[in-house]
Formats: C-alpha cells, sequence, structure tokens
C-alpha cells in the first residue's frame, strides 16, 4: 500500500480539520491536519499512565451507575466522576486542540466540523462530550465532532458517500448475485431478548420510524433473526438496529448484535465485515456499546460500528457506552426527523449534524447527567 504525500493527507481535511491523537510516554501530541497544513500540538497534560487511570475510572463509574442496587447517592458520585474525566479531556487534548485551531464559541450552534482519531486508551473516551470543570462552553458548543479510526478510512467513507444513488451491486456475503438498492429503511428491534433486560422503547421506537419513512421494512421480535436481517441488508440503503448489543473486550470480532436467534447465531462483527453493500447509506445503531474495544486494540478499530463500515456504510451513528432506552429513542426520532425530507427518504449528509443539534440539547436538559448523552456518537464523512 503507497504512502500519502501531503497534498493527500491535507485534501482529507477539505471538510474540517482532521485530528490524530497520539498518546505517547516520550510526549504526546495531536496531529491537527487541515487542507493548507499538518501541524503537531504539543499535550504535555497527556501520557500513558494518567490516560489509563482516567479510562479505568471513567469505566468504572459507569459500571456502578448501571449496576442493579445501586443507590441515589452512588450514581451521583459516579456521575461526578463522568463530569471530572470530561473536564480532564478538555484540559489535557480537547481544548488546547480548538485553541490551536481558534475555533470559537458558536452560541447558535457551531457550524465547523472536526473529525477525532483517539488512539489506545483514549478511544474510548468521549472527546466530542469535553468541557471545562467550570461549566464554560466545551467542544459541543464550539464543533460538529464526528469519529474516524485513520485518516485513510475517512477518504474511503467520503468515496462510498458521494456514489450516486442505485450504483452497483449488493450482495449478502460477497460471493452470490446482488440487488441494486437506494432507497428504504429496514428496521430491526428486539425488545426482548433471553438473558438480557427488555427494551420496552424498542418496538415504539420502530413503530415510530415506520410511519416516519417511506418504504421500511420493519423485522421485530421473532422476525429478527440472523438469516432475515443478513437477507434483508442489501435491499435497503439505510439501516436502523434497535436491540442489545455485546462488545467483547477479549474477542472484539465477537462483538454482536443481539437479535432472536442471537443465542444460536450472533450477528458478529466478523459476520458484519464480511458483508459487501456497496448501495447503503446510513447505520443508526439504537444500542449499547457499539464502538467499544479493548485498550490494547483501540488503534485497530475492531468493533460494531467499524464493522459496518466495512460493509459499506459510509454513515454509522453508534454509542461509546449504554444507551438509556427512553433517551435512546428519543435520540432516534429527533436524528430521523432532522434528516427526513419531504419524500420520506434521508439527507444522511446532515447525519453529524443532526445528531450533534440532538444531544446538545439533552445536554442543555440533564446537564449533570452526562452519560445519558455523551455515549452516541456519528462516523463517517
Amino acid at each position: 500500500m503507497r504512502e500519502w504525500d501531503e497534498r493527500e493527507l491535507c485534501a482529507t481535511a477539505a471538510a474540517g480539520p482532521v485530528v490524530l491523537v497520539n498518546v505517547s510516554p516520550h510526549g504526546s501530541d495531536a496531529l491537527v491536519v487541515t487542507e493548507r497544513a499538518i501541524e503537531a500540538v504539543p499535550l504535555p497534560g497527556l501520557d500513558p499512565r494518567t490516560t489509563a487511570q482516567r479510562r479505568s475510572a471513567f469505566q468504572e463509574a459507569l459500571l456502578r451507575i448501571e449496576a442493579p442496587g445501586t443507590s441515589r447517592e452512588q450514581s451521583l458520585r459516579a456521575q461526578r466522576t463522568v463530569r471530572d474525566s470530561l473536564a480532564w479531556l478538555w484540559q489535557a487534548v480537547t481544548g488546547p486542540v480548538l485553541d490551536h485551531l481558534d475555533i470559537p464559541h458558536a452560541p447558535a450552534g457551531p457550524s465547523t466540523r472536526l473529525w477525532w482519531s483517539p488512539g489506545g486508551a483514549l478511544g474510548s473516551l468521549p472527546l466530542h462530550a469535553a468541557a471545562p470543570q467550570d461549566g464554560g462552553p466545551g467542544a459541543l458548543d464550539r464543533v460538529v465532532s464526528s469519529y474516524t479510526p485513520t485518516l485513510r478510512a475517512l477518504h474511503h467513507a467520503r468515496q462510498r458517500a458521494a456514489r450516486p444513488s442505485g450504483t452497483g451491486t449488493a450482495t449478502g456475503t460477497g460471493t452470490g448475485p446482488g440487488t441494486d438498492t437506494d432507497t428504504g429503511t429496514l428496521v430491526v428491534a428486539v425488545d426482548e431478548a433471553p438473558g438480557l433486560v427488555p427494551l420496552p422503547a424498542a418496538r415504539r421506537e420502530a413503530e415510530h420510524l415506520a410511519g416516519l419513512l417511506a418504504d421500511a421494512d420493519v423485522l421485530t421480535g421473532t422476525s429478527a433473526t440472523h438469516a432475515a436481517v443478513v437477507s434483508a441488508l442489501p435491499r435497503h440503503a439505510y439501516a436502523h438496529f434497535a436491540c442489545h448489543a455485546v462488545g467483547d473486550l477479549e474477542n472484539p470480532s465477537g462483538s454482536r448484535l443481539v437479535l432472536h436467534d442471537h443465542a444460536e447465531r450472533p450477528l458478529t462483527v466478523r459476520d458484519l465485515a464480511r458483508l459487501r453493500l456497496p448501495s447503503v447509506r446510513l447505520a443508526y445503531l439504537s444500542a449499547c456499546d457499539t464502538l467499544r474495544t479493548s485498550p490494547e486494540l483501540a488503534d485497530e478499530a475492531v468493533h460494531i460500528v467499524s464493522a459496518l463500515q466495512i460493509a459499506g456504510f459510509p454513515h454509522v451513528v453508534g454509542s461509546l457506552w449504554h444507551v438509556d432506552d427512553t433517551i435512546g429513542a428519543t435520540v432516534a426520532r429527533s436524528v430521523y426527523e432532522t434528516l427526513r425530507t419531504r419524500d420520506g427518504n434521508l439527507d444522511v449528509s446532515r447525519t453529524a449534524e443532526a445528531l450533534h443539534s440532538t444531544v446538545r440539547t439533552l445536554r442543555d436538559t440533564y446537564p449533570h447527567t452526562p452519560t445519558l448523552w455523551a455515549c452516541q456518537v456519528h462516523a463517517g464523512p
């Protein structure tokens, strides 16, 4: 694979800066790529030991909040830990980068796009939601953030997004005959799965989207099986999953979406990455932990979101941790209502902006409960 020259690297930042964050014992920095230059921004407050400690405290706080029997006081302390983590991210990473780029606070809503590509243990932390300890304007008030594992991945996602609708042949496995596709949404909702807590809002979420979008096909309950989903994906431009997801830190390629028959045939990262879907546009994962991987493999980006991008989806909405059932459904409805065109289809080019606006509104509603609104992120162009 040939190396890119500086001109090609800068071209990937034509729509907004791309920030690659490097955590190193020899001195951490952010490589900031703009359409005019590539610059290194020193990050003296970022080092491997502190990053690992902050990530561990953050993950422990999330587990405490999600654990059954957690008291209100324990939950409040855990939320303070999460807010402290966002303040540390602002001080150590996000603030210095945005100050270097001279991107101001935009009270009416930011229009500047920016792509984060964090490495190592930093990959599971919400750079897009970082904010000062004093409650002043943070990343959400200055940029519309997206994530990408690499510059090359962003380049490929943009190439896929630029294809005219209806081009290419979609196949379920990459080996058989395909079906042309350019419209319609596949909605998959699994509200009850053996061994997991029910998701009562999932079915309501599916019903709402079926009424909102043109040409929506819905698979719910016992019809939402591995075979049915894999068969249906090539016939739709958009896919929405309202279900549980399991991030497997020991075996990331085994991370999976929980369908009706998940115990017998799980829909894993490995299965998704093998699909060849050249005409798809957007995958929306109203599910937990779909961007989760082990810190040792964070640079390799092995998770459900990346698997869907490999399959062909240029835009993917995923989550860094547990998505509250009701909040997740609210976010999904808001995003789709923003993206919906007059003919009932979707303008997915505005996905990042639609998600950002919704998250900002939730933040203003629940300012002291960041776990409710900071988990969902956009990956893609």
